[in-house]
């Protein structure tokens, strides 16, 4: 799979840091783009962090995208980690 990111975009430190708790479980390509590169061939306007997954599958949510490395870390989430993903989706990245 591949996790695209960009530098100085809040949504992917977080990411990059579940992505972390992932290695060794998966192969991920880290690319570096710029903010206003289109990475998503249905999206309208550009979005990152972005990960592809294996099957051509996008996932264009922090939220989503921890989650989804979560799970194959095999890291169970509580209450507090949910709560934390969504405050940073609420207030941190408010459009």
């Amino acid at each position: 799979m591949r996790l695209f990111v960009s530098d100085g975009v809040p949504g992917c430190l977080p990411v990059l840091a579940a992505a972390g708790r992932a290695r060794g479980r998966a192969e991920v390509l880290i690319s570096t783009v710029g903010p206003e590169d289109c990475v998503v061939p249905f999206l309208t306007r550009p979005k990152v962090p972005v990960l592809q997954l294996d099957s051509g599958n996008y996932l264009f949510s922090t939220s989503a995208i921890c989650r989804y490395f979560f799970l194959l870390s095999g890291w169970e989430q509580d209450d507090l980690t949910n709560q934390w993903l969504e405050w940073e989706a609420t207030e941190l990245q408010r459009s």
